[in-house]
């Protein structure tokens, strides 16, 4: 089933009891707060955890312009890039700017969080989490209540937990394999 935007605010919004929307750019207040702190919201979430269906993995080339002290290289990050997780090389790197620095030599492979925008490529558990999310930075807005919005937040944490722990069931290091391989 395809999910929208206005579906995922919609959800948040009726968490608080308010009036669903129709589009995200209704001339509302609940239409004006989702739309304010929508893709913030997105892309705050994204980036606090590796979710599985935003982890990407990319060979980059090096700049043609070094940098001017200290790396030999420069590698601009790809589109959409919320955040780097690791670099494939034994050498020193750093992220400057929307760059990763190094001595390493090219292609210089990487593992980075993307900033999805297609809702149908999210997780349902990462749909709910980032509903509840929405709901409670909005929650304020809508309702002028404390107790909602503590309410909200305290529903997202526990929903954001137990996400992050079905994403991270879907993998297993390498060590965590053997680890388990040992055990059994």
């Amino acid at each position: 089933m395809a999910t929208t935007f206005v579906e995922i605010a919609n959800r948040a919004i009726t968490f608080l009891g308010a009036t669903p929307i129709t589009y995200l750019d209704d001339d509302t207040k609940e239409g004006r707060a989702c739309k304010r702190l929508f893709e913030q919201t997105r892309d705050q979430l994204l980036r606090d955890h590796p979710w599985n269906f935003a982890v990407k993995r990319v060979a980059l080339a090096a700049n043609t312009t070094a940098p001017i002290f200290e790396y030999t290289n420069a590698f601009d990050f790809p589109n959409n890039t919320l955040r780097i997780i690791e670099v494939n090389t034994t050498e020193e790197w750093a992220v400057e700017g929307q760059q990763i620095v190094s001595d390493a030599a090219a292609p210089l492979e990487i593992v980075y969080i993307e900033r999805v925008t297609d809702p149908n490529l999210f997780d349902t558990k990462f749909i709910e989490a980032y509903s509840l999310r929405l709901a409670a930075d909005i929650a304020y807005d809508i309702t002028a209540s404390q107790t909602v919005a503590a309410t909200a937040e305290q529903k997202f944490a526990s929903m954001l937990k137990e996400a992050r722990l079905v994403d991270a069931q879907e993998s297993l290091s390498a060590d965590e394999q053997s680890w388990l391989d040992v055990r059994v």
